[in-house]
């Protein structure tokens, strides 16, 4: 059986959807926050993937007051919710998600930089951090470039490459607790491992974190940066609709070479394909939906499970009824 079997992680749903009336529910958070909130909004906009179907309510608050109060709403209701930011580690079923949906970005993208870091809002785009560290002299988010998603999404499942992890560089953090309270978390708190944090067992929802930086040339940074974007760019497809590696890499290999070896590279499922150049990326050709991104990740499971008695485990989130 596949160690990260198709499932849900979602809550299971509590008086939601048919149970509730949620328009009046939009209407109540309208009147608390000033950000957006939008009915049946498709998931399909907000992810890398372009895959996903309507969330029930979908919300985009301005800034940690607005944050602070959905969060306190959705405890006191009790609502399924779930906090996104880039979208690129998901793929969202083609039902949809129940409840909510509360995605960070665009807003929370304040940097500031200093003497040995950055601090930096959750809703800032990686890449960014990347392109600016040059400019400030300080090095070390090198090794996340190509990441397609926000510091928030890659504290939260310690996102990076085989050169380092988000979750060598943090010091320290402002998040959200599940009471709605602002609290600073350390390094320790994170209990950081590989593609790992506690932010989701602790119903924690990260707000902004100071990253420990080294001085360096800008010409340095820059030509690391650059060899290290090539390097991806020829073994990945970073140009085409994906939510990043599938599978988690065993250990002592790589979760794309055992999928190459066992033949996964080109099968299709409709428009959902295992990428030509690393078959540890799907990609959506067009058209492709969740159920058709679920059946390819079945089979290429279970091929590395008969060829090499490998059972993978998923990287990508599973959000909504697979």
């Amino acid at each position: 059986m596949m160690s990260a079997a198709p499932q849900t992680h979602t809550p299971a749903p509590v008086m939601v959807a048919a149970e509730r009336d949620i328009s009046l529910l939009a209407a109540e958070l309208r009147a608390h926050i000033r950000g957006a909130v939008r009915l049946d909004e498709p998931m399909s906009k907000h992810t890398t993937f372009r895959i996903g179907g309507p969330a029930d309510v979908f919300v985009q608050p301005q800034d940690v007051e607005d944050l602070a109060a959905v969060m306190r709403l959705v405890r006191e209701k009790g609502l399924p919710a779930k906090v996104i930011g880039n979208g690129s580690n998901l793929l969202v079923s083609d039902s949809g998600i129940r409840g909510l949906v509360v995605r960070l970005a665009p807003s929370f993208r304040e940097v500031k930089w200093l003497e040995e870091g950055v601090e930096a809002g959750a809703g800032v785009a990686l890449q960014r951090l990347v392109k600016e560290s040059a400019a400030a002299r300080l090095s070390g988010l090198e090794s996340t470039v190509g990441i397609p998603g926000t510091l928030g999404g890659a504290l939260a499942t310690n996102a990076g490459t085989d050169t380092g992890s988000i979750g060598d560089l943090v010091e320290k953090a402002i998040v959200l607790d599940e009471r709605g309270e602002v609290c600073e978390w350390t390094w320790a708190h994170f209990a950081y491992r590989y593609r790992h944090s506690n932010l989701r067992t602790a119903k924690a929802t990260v707000v902004s974190a100071r990253l420990r930086l080294e001085p360096a040339e800008a010409d340095e940074i820059r030509d690391k940066t650059e060899r290290l974007r090539a390097k991806r760019a020829a073994r990945q497809p970073l140009g085409a609709w994906s939510a990043g590696s599938v599978f988690k890499n065993p250990r002592g290999v790589a979760a794309g070479k055992v999928l190459d070896r066992a033949g996964a590279k080109g099968i299709r499922v409709g428009d959902a394909e295992v990428s030509r150049s690393h078959a540890n990326f799907f990609i959506n050709r067009g058209q492709a939906g969740a159920a058709e991104v679920m059946a390819l990740i079945e089979h290429t499971h279970a091929l590395a499970l008969r060829r090499y008695g490998i059972d993978l485990e998923l990287e990508i989130e599973l959000v909504g009824v697979h």
